[in-house]
């Protein structure tokens, strides 16, 4: 390795660096999205845009946003596949009213389900931000709508990033990229009607979607051109994160692996699993098997990406009732447990405990001796404490120890 070659190639993408200071310029202008962490959180997406959707919402948009929607998914959808017939038109939903049409979220597990009554209408939206869609979930929550009304007609959207195709031939694909030019289109035709909060927010989430999710963003340019000149200095500053990930990762297996009574359940590039064996009784391995492992439904994990280290402990992939009465013990007893976002909102895995092992500050300066007696300090503790703390509550749990349901 040559000292000098590497700090002229840190000096040159750090002095004089137009690309590198006009990304600096995007990522420190404000968005509200941003400050609340919500870029990639797909149940706050499902939030803003169940809003939007809503037609009896104090955004003064009435059905526009939603008949527009609905339109284009038709349209795109009919471009795309023209053996396919659908029970309803861009100019059907023209000329209807869907000014009483109810916005639900998670009803029946789906992300957000619309409802017209008036024209016997139910429309699934399965938001996937992040992962693929699962084809058996997509089939259930259709089956459910179907029973729940039936002789109504039934649209399926589902929405990702880019457009991809859903694992369910009955849903429609449609991508952010939609989204964005239509909420930009009411702002821009709307722009003397809207409030000027409700501008705002769409404007900022519409500015956050182009930085981050739909296509190639400016971002995204930016960050691949400064790559390209600089390549030799990201690369050893990437060495010297992936070498402090690396001490993580065996900090915490070592960790794992060494406290009589834990089981390490899987190591990957992103996350460290594991289970308390105590809790391996058949009530509680009800959840979705993978491979060799059982489908545990408590599973505690590293996160060893983010620079404070964060443990949470999640419900997994389970029956909904055994989820509600694992969340109904979770809620009810908090501290030990911790839920930060709606349980309903959760997804498949729902952390129930998170506590973070680390400072993004202690994470860029200390040496990796000094992490890994940080990460052992914090590790005792947990044990003493927040564990002893989460066993007790279970065990107090009589439904949680039978041998059978």
């Amino acid at each position: 390795m040559n000292s000098e070659l590497d700090y002229k190639a840190l000096e040159a993408l750090v002095v004089d660096n137009p690309d590198l200071e006009r990304l600096e310029m995007l990522l420190d202008e404000f968005n509200m999205f941003e400050a609340i962490g919500a870029t990639w959180q797909e149940t706050r997406h499902s939030d803003l845009l169940a809003f939007l959707l809503n037609p009896q919402q104090n955004h003064g948009l009435r059905d526009s946003f939603l008949k527009r929607l609905l339109q284009k998914a038709l349209i795109f959808a009919q471009e795309t596949d023209n053996d396919v017939a659908f029970p309803v038109t861009p100019i059907d939903l023209d000329v209807w009213d869907l000014d009483q049409t109810i916005v639900l979220r998670e009803s029946q597990r789906i992300d957000i389900l619309l409802l017209d009554e008036r024209h016997r209408m139910a429309t699934m939206i399965e938001n996937k931000l992040t992962g693929a869609g699962n084809p058996f979930h997509l089939e259930r929550y259709w089956e459910s709508v179907s029973q729940l009304y039936p002789g109504w007609t039934l649209l399926g959207l589902y929405l990702t990033p880019d457009g991809e195709p859903p694992p369910d031939g009955r849903y429609i694909s449609i991508d952010y990229g939609l989204i964005c030019n239509l909420i930009e289109g009411l702002i821009d035709s709307r722009a003397s009607t809207l409030r000027a909060d409700v501008r705002t927010m769409m404007i900022h989430y519409t500015r956050m979607l182009r930085r981050h999710i739909v296509g190639e963003s400016e971002i995204t340019r930016l960050c691949r051109r400064i790559y390209g000149k600089h390549q030799r200095a990201f690369d050893l500053i990437y060495e010297h994160r992936l070498s402090r990930q690396k001490v993580i990762r065996n900090v915490t297996r070592l960790l794992i692996e060494q406290k009589q009574g834990l089981l390490l359940d899987h190591i990957q590039e992103r996350y460290t699993g594991f289970a308390v064996q105590e809790w391996d009784v058949p009530v509680l391995l009800e959840g979705r098997a993978e491979g060799d492992r059982p489908g545990r439904v408590l599973l505690f994990e590293f996160d060893t990406w983010q620079d404070t280290l964060p443990l949470r402990l999640h419900i997994g992939p389970c029956s909904d009732q055994l989820r509600q009465r694992l969340l109904d013990v979770a809620i009810a007893h908090q501290p030990p447990f911790k839920i930060e976002e709606s349980p309903l909102t959760g997804g498949d895995w729902i952390a129930i405990f998170e506590r973070p092992f680390l400072t993004p500050e202690f994470y860029e300066e200390a040496s990796t001796d000094e992490l890994a007696e940080k990460i052992l300090q914090n590790w005792a503790d947990f044990l003493k404490h927040d564990l002893t703390s989460m066993n007790a509550v279970l065990r107090e749990q009589p439904w949680v120890w039978q041998k059978s349901r």
